[in-house]
């Protein structure tokens, strides 16, 4: 049954994921800029680099992944998906401080983002960008 599910999502599963990897550079390059330069506590800086990238994803994923932009519902699907951004972003702090402790941070940040990945796409598939 996953393996129908990830077949019959190729396409959008691999837009989705090319716009992920763009928003992993923006979030790995705003969270080193805020925590390693600008010297901010890792949890605040990891919510600001979230949400920096969260932008770049709505508009991404939007236009190209799921070419499913609703002018007429636009606040709706903003709103649905800074939701289900939200709801991301609590699950990957949590994996990111947890993790942090036994990992270090940067493994931890890695384990945060693929624990929002797969959230992030379940949402927007089922809830933002639905047909």
């Amino acid at each position: 049954m996953m393996l129908d599910v990830l077949q019959s999502h190729y396409k959008n599963l691999s837009k989705f994921t090319i716009v992920g990897i763009v928003n992993t550079l923006i979030d790995f390059s705003v969270f080193y800029i805020l925590h390693d330069i600008c010297d901010v506590y890792f949890v605040v800086a990891h919510v600001c680099a979230f949400f920096i990238a969260l932008v770049n994803s709505f508009i991404f994923n939007a236009l190209w992944t799921f070419k499913n932009l609703k002018k007429d519902q636009l606040f709706k699907q903003i709103l649905s998906f800074v939701m289900i951004g939200l709801i991301g972003l609590g699950l990957s702090t949590c994996s990111i401080y947890v993790a942090g402790a036994y990992i270090g941070i940067y493994p931890a940040k890695v384990l945060a983002m693929l624990v929002s990945f797969a959230w992030n796409y379940t949402g927007s598939w089922l809830f933002v960008f639905k047909d």
